[in-house]
C-alpha cells in the first residue's frame, strides 16, 4: 500500500452532523467526568445504551477477546443505531479522563424524532459507516507488513498524549491478530533501517516506509 493511501485511510472522517446531533441530545442528559481506564458497555441487562462523548481519549473494544476495534475521536456518539447485539460484548474504554453522558438508545431515538433530527442522524451514521469501511479495507490488507504499516500510521494520527504513554508493540498487538514476535521483529528492523524512530518503546516518528518488507 502506498503511503499516501495509508495516510488517507487512517485519517478519521468527521461530520458536522455529529456535533449538531450532540447539541440536540445534550439538554436531555447529564455529563460526567469519567476516569481513565473505565469500561462502559454498550448493552447492559438487555438494554442498548447511547453514549455521548464530549472530550477525552476513548477506544472501543470487545470483551470476548480484549480486541481493540478502534480509537474514537471526540466529540462523538456511540450506540445510537440500536443494532448492537446484546451478546456482542462491545464496550467503550476511556484512555484518559473523558466527559461522557449516556441514555437508553430508544430514548435517544425518541428525542431525535421529537426534534425531527433524522437528517443529522443520517449524516452521523454515514461518517461512522465510512470509518468502519476504511478500517475493514486496511485490516484485510494482503500482507502482514501492510497491516503493520497501517497500524504505525494510525498510531501517528493519535493524540500526542496517547502516543507518549503507549507501547508501540502493545498498540499494534491489541488491534491485530499479529503475534508479539512478528511485531517486535518488524519494529526492530524498521527502526534499524531508519524508517521509524522509537524511544523506550514509544513511537516518535514515521519516515517514508518502504513499499515492501
Amino acid at each position: 500500500m502506498k503511503e499516501s493511501f495509508l495516510q488517507g485511510m487512517t485519517t478519521p472522517i468527521k461530520s458536522q452532523a455529529t456535533t449538531d446531533l450532540i447539541d440536540v441530545l445534550s439538554p436531555y442528559v447529564t455529563f460526567e467526568d469519567v476516569q481513565a481506564n473505565t469500561q462502559l458497555h454498550l448493552s447492559v441487562d438487555g438494554v442498548n445504551l447511547c453514549y455521548i462523548l464530549l472530550s477525552g481519549l476513548v477506544k472501543v473494544g470487545r470483551s470476548t477477546d480484549d480486541f481493540v476495534i478502534s480509537s474514537i475521536t471526540t466529540p462523538n456518539i456511540l450506540g445510537i443505531s440500536n443494532r448492537v447485539p446484546h451478546e456482542s460484548g462491545l464496550y467503550i474504554e476511556t484512555v484518559s479522563e473523558a466527559r461522557i453522558a449516556f441514555l437508553p438508545t430508544l430514548r435517544a431515538l425518541e428525542i431525535i424524532a421529537q426534534n425531527n433530527a433524522w437528517e443529522l442522524l443520517a449524516g452521523h451514521m454515514t461518517a461512522i459507516a465510512s470509518n468502519l469501511y476504511k478500517k475493514s479495507v486496511l485490516m484485510s490488507a494482503p500482507t502482514t507488513y501492510d497491516v503493520m504499516k497501517f497500524q504505525l500510521m494510525a498510531l501517528m494520527q493519535e493524540p500526542e498524549d496517547l502516543r507518549n504513554t503507549t507501547s508501540t508493540a502493545k498498540y499494534i498487538i491489541e488491534r491485530t491478530r499479529l503475534s508479539r514476535s512478528t511485531v517486535m521483529k518488524m519494529l526492530s528492523q524498521l527502526k534499524q533501517g531508519g524508517y521509524i524512530d522509537i524511544e523506550d518503546g514509544v513511537l516518535k516518528a514515521v519516515h517514508r516506509l518502504p513499499d515492501k518488507y
